[in-house]
C-alpha cells in the first residue's frame, strides 16, 4: 500500500505555525534566571523540544539555560537570527527594534510574549520582510499546534530535528512541505507502529519494510546524490539554502 502526502494543508497560511517549523534556532531578550518566571520557563521548554536557544540579559554574568547568553541584541551572532522572542514591556519594544536595525543583521521572526504590543515594530519591520508576532506565548502556541493536537507528530518532529543536528543536515526548509512529512510519518507511525517512509509504498512485511523506516535505509546517498533524502525531510544544508527562499516542489 503506498502511503502518499495527501494530508490537509490549511489553505489560510498560519504565521505562527510556519515559524515554528520552519525556523531552529530562538534568541530570547529578556530571559531570565529565575525558575518562576515565563522568562525561564518558555526558553527552557523550547530547548528541551529540540530548539537552539540563545538568551540576551544585560545583567547576566554567565550562560543561562546552558545557551550562549548576550548583552545586548547586536552581540548576537548573525546565524542565530531567526526567531527572536521578547519577554520586555511594550514600552521597550521601540528600541529593541532600532537596536536591530542599526546591527543590520535582520531576524526572520520578531515575536512578542502575552501582553505585548508594538505597532511600532510592525511598522518598522514588515517592510524588511520580518514575521511579526504580537501579544503570544511562544511555548503555549507550540503546545496547542503539536503537543495537544497530536502528541505523535510532536514526538517525531523533535526525533527528526534532533537527528538532522546530529547528523548536519536540516529539515525541508518549506514548512508546508515539512508538515505534509511528519504527518505522513505520524499517520504510518499510529497505522503501523512504525514510522516508515510516506513516500515509499508498505508492503505490509515487517522484515521487508524495515528499511523504509525512518531515517530510511538510503537516506544518506540520496542526500549525498540529490541534496536531500526521498520523502524531502532531511536536507543537505547547502542545498536548503539555496532553496530556502524559493517556493519548492516536492522531491516525490
Amino acid at each position: 500500500m503506498n502511503v502518499g502526502l495527501s494530508f490537509d494543508v490549511p489553505a489560510e497560511r498560519d504565521p505562527k505555525k510556519e515559524a515554528l517549523l520552519k525556523y531552529n534556532k530562538i534568541v530570547f531578550i529578556g530571559c531570565s534566571r529565575n525558575e518562576n518566571k515565563d522568562a525561564h520557563t518558555v526558553p527552557k521548554f523550547m530547548k528541551e523540544h529540540g530548539y537552539e536557544i540563545a538568551c540576551v540579559n544585560p545583567f547576566a554574568e554567565e550562560d543561562i539555560l546552558g545557551a550562549p547568553t548576550f548583552k545586548s541584541i547586536r552581540e548576537v551572532p548573525d546565524e542565530f537570527l531567526e526567531i527572536v522572542d521578547v519577554f520586555r514591556p511594550s514600552e521597550e519594544i521601540p528600541k529593541i527594534v532600532d537596536e536591530i536595525i542599526e546591527s543590520e543583521e535582520i531576524p526572520k521572526v520578531f515575536w512578542m510574549q502575552d501582553g505585548i504590543r508594538s505597532e511600532y515594530a510592525r511598522q518598522k519591520l514588515e517592510p524588511l520582510g520580518v514575521t511579526v508576532i504580537e501579544d503570544s506565548c511562544l511555548m503555549r502556541k507550540y503546545m496547542e499546534l503539536f503537543v495537544q493536537k497530536d502528541p505523535v507528530y510532536e514526538a517525531i518532529l523533535r526525533f527528526a530535528r534532533a537527528y538532522a543536528k546530529a547528523q548536519g543536515f536540516v529539515l525541508n526548509p518549506d514548512p508546508e512541505k515539512l508538515d505534509e512529512i511528519i504527518s505522513g510519518l505520524a499517520y504510518n507511525q499510529k497505522k503501523y507502529g512504525f514510522r516508515y517512509c510516506p513516500c515509499r509504498p508498505i508492503s505490509g512485511d515487517i522484515e521487508e519494510d524495515r528499511k523504509k523506516i525512518c531515517p530510511c535505509f538510503w537516506h544518506r546517498e540520496e542526500i549525498k546524490t540529490m541534496g536531500h533524502c526521498h520523502c524531502g525531510l532531511f536536507w543537505d544544508p547547502e542545498a536548503a539554502k539555496k532553496l530556502r527562499n524559493t517556493k519548492l516542489k516536492h522531491p516525490c
